[in-house]
């Protein structure tokens, strides 16, 4: 498969190369592209001092996805391994990340303002941003600047909420049964502006028993005055899920006769998340500017973890409320501060009820109510970032960040690892499996900087160079969720160190971007060989990253994205008695990557052909199972008729029977299945 792709795009590119020419610049899809991820304001991809990349708002109208993984394959360093339905896991120069608490690696944003309150993410959040209408997907890879605290450890994913340029009401069908519909609503009145993005998703699923439905909201309101400018902007999103669980077996995802089964249909997750913000920003007399943005927002959400023996059911659900704000001033003509808090109040609360016997009547895992918890939190943290233009050629910043956390927990039940009606279990000193502590509180306080340069050796090539550290303050889930023989004392903040290098090369009809970075994490949560979670794991993670556009002639053009990385263990754990001091981490491809052509001859029509690929991996700690890795091929063909736009985008071109996730787990290989060839056209009307 890997030589197919050249041998399928070559032949169309030669003609294409004969008559090559210069493309203008005001035509060019090249041009800088506008980001906010690193300090809370507009700034090029050049500007920034670090690694970031962005899925454009035309790459995601023409990609339209129906998970946001298909979007995000363009981007170097990431992978969204999609689970079943709209579920996935994150990695971003990372392994993929599982566990109750393992989302907070990576931060996921709206807008610059995270979307759960620390303390309570959740692996599937994503599902709770609209993606599907947004005018930007950005994603910082390596620790976040100042700008982000908590869980900005591997990267920032950073969604950009809909911007309506012209209203429409669109309409999709699809495979299995897929159906959407979308609205984008725009109507400006003097200084004021209104807008509606909606959507709506019916899905059976290409598995038995498998679909969800789902539905997006995104209001925004904007005003401006001469020194004033508001935006608020409201979210709502529900999602109800018919789970589909791991297909077992070696190669099982290859086997037809198995595929598409689905081993639990009782599985399924619903959710409601709503998230109130509005940003306030202005400037003074003498030139400084100020952002002021309180928000506040609210989720549940009940599943049935159908991968657990007992398959107890899960409820959860938080109210939060905070205020970012930010100071930006000019000390001198070469020298800017920012100065900023972010402050946030969160009262979060956790379930679990196991209906199902499980065995005998006197296992650990017992029947009836495993935990009943409340989680009061506070946060406050303090930042500054300097930035010095040295010189023309040369530009130096350095960060700061200080931020306290502190929970106050309540038990709703028994304390101790009693059964929920105070009686024992049959282990040996009579405790169940799970521990609820007593109630308490425990706070947490970290520091975090950065310290980079940039230098431009011409008006087309610059490098940059960065020092950076980051942290993430255990989850409520890790601290709190506890097994026998654990105690909250054991689970601290993990850290990160990490130092990284690129240079970007830039012309009107090329961009290109080399990245290296060595990354080390200390007192790594993680779940030891006993089923305990525990902080003394430690990991580094070392790779390096690319990323090309090439625009052959205003007619063609290619893009390519990728990565080779190693993340590997550095601890002398022992797993079944093996050391695993050394080895790959589980799920952790060393190469993964995408390419796109892009034939576009004008505004009407374009036809893009898009290679996926992902490397072979290991599914378990001790190295000893595999999953080969694969490619997968997509194409979309879009027509303009005045008001009208026509897409259809056949995705897994060539059938490919592939696992989206793999692992190995309770002594067999485990897969959530890839879809097959897949078939979904669009029609939009502008009005």
């Amino acid at each position: 498969m890997k030589l197919l792709i050249p041998t399928l795009i070559l032949p169309l590119m030669v003609p294409a190369m004969a008559s090559a020419e210069s493309v203008p610049s005001a035509n060019s899809p090249l041009i800088d592209t506008v980001v906010v991820t690193g300090r809370r304001s507009e700034q090029t991809i050049d500007q920034l001092i670090g690694a970031v990349a962005q899925v454009t708002a035309a790459e995601l109208q023409r990609v339209g996805h129906a998970h946001i993984n298909e979007s995000a394959a363009r981007l170097p360093g990431v992978w969204l391994s999609r689970g079943n339905g709209q579920e996935l896991l994150a990695a971003v120069r990372s392994p993929v990340f599982t566990g109750a608490g393992s989302c907070a690696e990576i931060l996921t944003t709206e807008d610059g303002l995270p979307i759960r309150p620390t303390g309570m993410c959740n692996v599937n959040q994503l599902f709770e941003v609209n993606s599907e209408q947004a005018s930007g997907l950005e994603i910082w890879r390596g620790p976040g600047t100042v700008f982000y605290g908590s869980n900005a450890m591997h990267g920032v994913i950073n969604s950009l909420s809909a911007d309506i340029q012209r209203n429409y009401l669109s309409l999709e069908s699809g495979s299995h049964d897929y159906n959407r519909i979308k609205l984008g609503w725009r109507q400006e009145q003097g200084n004021q502006q209104w807008q509606v993005a909606a959507n709506g998703v019916k899905d059976k699923g290409f598995k038995d028993d498998a679909g969800f439905d789902q539905q997006k909201l995104s209001l925004k309101h904007s005003w401006s005055a001469a020194q004033l400018t508001t935006e608020t902007h409201l979210a709502m999103v529900n999602l109800n899920q018919e789970t589909a669980g791991y297909i077992r077996g070696d190669d099982a995802y290859k086997d037809s006769a198995v595929w598409k089964t689905n081993p639990n249909p009782e599985a399924y997750r619903d959710g409601q998340a709503m998230r109130l913000s509005s940003r306030l920003s202005g400037a003074t007399s003498a030139g400084a500017e100020w952002q002021v943005t309180p928000y506040l927002r609210h989720s549940e959400m009940t599943f049935l973890q159908h991968y657990l023996p007992g398959q107890p059911l899960e409820q959860n659900g938080q109210t939060s409320a905070g205020v970012q704000s930010s100071y930006q001033t000019s000390l001198a003509t070469a020298t800017t501060l920012w100065l900023g808090t972010d402050v946030e109040w969160a009262s979060m609360w956790v379930e679990e009820l196991q209906a199902n016997p499980l065995g005998t009547a006197d296992n650990v895992r017992f029947q009836g109510q495993h935990y009943d918890f409340d989680v009061d939190s506070q946060q406050l943290a303090l930042f500054a970032n300097l930035e010095w233009q040295a010189k023309d050629q040369l530009t130096t910043e350095v960060g700061v960040r200080y931020e306290y956390l502190n929970y106050d927990y309540q038990n709703n039940m028994l304390s101790g690892t009693t059964r929920d009606d105070g009686t024992a279990c049959a282990s040996a000193d009579g405790s169940c499996r799970y521990y609820r502590p007593e109630d308490r509180s425990d706070n947490t306080d970290n520091f975090n900087f950065h310290l980079g340069a940039e230098y431009r050796f011409n008006a087309s090539l610059s490098g940059y160079a960065r020092v950076a550290s980051a942290y993430r303050a255990p989850q409520i889930n890790e601290i709190y969720r506890l097994q026998r023989e654990q105690a909250v004392a054991d689970i601290k903040p993990e850290q990160l160190d990490s130092i990284e290098a690129g240079l970007r090369f830039r012309q009107d009809n090329l961009a290109a971007e080399l990245n290296i970075y060595s990354m080390d994490k200390e007192q790594v949560i993680i779940t030891d060989s006993a089923g305990y979670v525990v902080s003394d794991g430690e990991t580094s993670h070392r790779g390096i990253e690319w990323q090309l556009s090439y625009a052959i002639n205003p007619a063609w053009q290619i893009a390519t994205a990728g990565n080779w990385a190693k993340h590997l263990y550095k601890q002398n754990g022992l797993i079944n008695g093996v050391s695993i001091n050394g080895n790959d981490i589980d799920t952790a491809p060393r190469s993964q990557g995408s390419a796109q052509m892009l034939y576009q001859p004008s505004d009407a029509f374009s036809a893009e052909l898009e290679w996926v690929y992902l490397g072979d991996y290991f599914l378990d700690p001790v190295n000893a199972h595999q999953y080969a890795g694969h490619d997968v091929i997509n194409l979309t063909l879009q027509q303009r008729y005045q008001q009208w736009d026509l897409r259809l985008r056949v995705s897994n071109l060539t059938d490919q029977r592939i696992a989206d996730r793999a692992d190995y787990a309770f002594g067999s290989y485990r897969y959530f299945v890839g879809e097959g060839r897949g078939v979904l056209a669009q029609i939009k009307r502008y009005f």
